[in-house]
């Protein structure tokens, strides 16, 4: 080896050389961004898409940008980019991500879908936006590697081509599939595993929050919500990514105020049951609260007077993350940190309702809906631009909404020995 003939100071400073890292990747969102998320019927479910959105106001309040949902059943790569102009490019753009490819894999070999996947890449640059690639989602039939029957080794070789793709097009990547698969495969081998409800090649809210945590993952997303730690006397002893103020104790109960800077991820009621499956949705949701020194015993844990669960003085002194504590949903009171996640949610589908509409009169304007069945209507592409206008502004109104549903709220914490 040449290490062996260079002189023993200079060998000494390169083996003194620190090893670094490699860099971590940078969330593709930017502040001002316009997200246009093309994808086929598993995108236009609105569930996985929701769930990304949701999470991105949830974690990135300082930024101001807009999520458009792009998907139609059935579509492919070709599909889609001949749509492109009315339904991906029309919202002005800044961020297209492309997850396709389980109708591709109908008939479509490896190769020619790069290729495919080459010209929509040119076509989004072309547009003015940056292109992200999210591999097609498994399909769940309980078949792990070595066993993929013909649609999931399809999608294999596509998920494992589209790697070096978006490294030689340096673009951002993220393979939903590989993480997936055998997570989905092992879960539906069990006779105890939890149902992701949907069908095979669409899951219902269980398996797509883990898509858009495995997305988020892949992609680099924030999982930092923020900490707090106390001791039983009241003493704030840290506080990161938020503020502790008013904190007391008495007689064994502890009480105080947090703001936090960011929320955890809003997750769906439905979709709670995959928790313990799902560790990647409880990393992206880093919220914690720490006491130390109390007394062995447990403790009734209330938020804005909302019982939120029973823990244990060790737990306490481990930490707790606060996402996991129960919804309590039908509650007089539900816990307010899930509530606020659904509210997030509600805001969000309220506008991909609105969403959908434009997408229809943007089609119509450009000429391409179908000739109408007899004694119907003709469609008037005039009328469609006109409306487009106002459709614009609801939308854009609808994302405030999301804004203002995604700001932290003061919480009232209170901790009291069970008697």
């Amino acid at each position: 080896m040449f290490l062996r003939f260079l002189p023993a100071a200079l060998l000494a400073m390169l083996l003194a050389l620190p090893l670094h890292a490699a860099e971590p990747v940078a969330f593709p969102l930017k502040d001002g961004d316009v997200w246009v998320m093309a994808g086929d019927s598993i995108t236009a479910q609105h569930l996985h898409s929701n769930y990304f959105e949701a999470f991105c106001y949830a974690r990135y309040p300082k930024l101001k940008f807009a999520f458009r949902n792009s998907g139609v059943g059935g579509h492919t790569i070709p599909s889609t980019l001949a749509r492109f102009d009315y339904d991906l490019a029309g919202w002005k753009p800044t961020v297209v991500s492309v997850e396709l490819g389980m109708n591709d894999a109908g008939g479509t070999p490896t190769e020619k879908f790069i290729s495919n996947m080459g010209t929509m890449v040119a076509r989004i640059k072309e547009a003015g936006a940056r292109p992200v690639i999210l591999s097609a989602s498994p399909v769940n039939d309980g078949l792990g590697a070595g066993k993929f029957a013909a649609r999931n080794a399809r999608l294999d070789e596509y998920a494992t081509a589209l790697k070096p793709f978006a490294e030689k097009e340096k673009i951002p990547y993220a393979d939903q599939f590989h993480a997936l698969v055998e997570v989905w495969a092992k879960n539906k081998q069990d006779a105890k595993g939890i149902n992701l409800t949907g069908d095979a090649v669409h899951p219902g809210a269980p398996g797509q929050l883990m898509m858009a945590a495995s997305l988020l993952k892949s992609l680099g997303a924030e999982g930092f919500v923020s900490e707090a730690t106390l001791d039983a006397a009241g003493t704030v002893t840290a506080a990161k990514g938020c503020a502790i103020t008013n904190a007391k104790a008495d007689g064994g109960t502890l009480s105080f105020d947090r703001l936090d800077e960011t929320l955890p991820f809003p997750i769906p009621e439905n979709a709670r049951v995959i928790l313990p499956i799902a560790p990647d949705v409880l990393d992206l949701s880093k919220y914690t609260l720490k006491v130390t020194g109390l007394k062995e015993a447990e403790y009734t844990l209330t938020i804005n007077g909302a019982a939120c669960g029973t823990l244990s003085a060790k737990a306490l002194a481990d930490g707790v993350n606060l996402t996991n504590l129960p919804a309590n949903p039908k509650a007089k009171t539900p816990n307010p940190i899930a509530a606020q996640g659904l509210a997030v949610l509600a805001a969000v589908a309220a506008k991909e309702g609105l969403v959908g509409k434009w997408r229809s009169a943007s089609r119509t304007a450009a000429g391409k809906d179908a000739p109408p069945k007899k004694d119907a209507p003709k469609p008037d592409p005039a009328a469609a631009k006109a409306s487009l206008v106002d459709l614009t502004k609801q939308v854009e109104e609808a994302d405030a909404k999301i804004r203002d549903a995604a700001k932290p709220q003061k919480l009232h914490f209170v901790l009291s020995p069970v008697k």
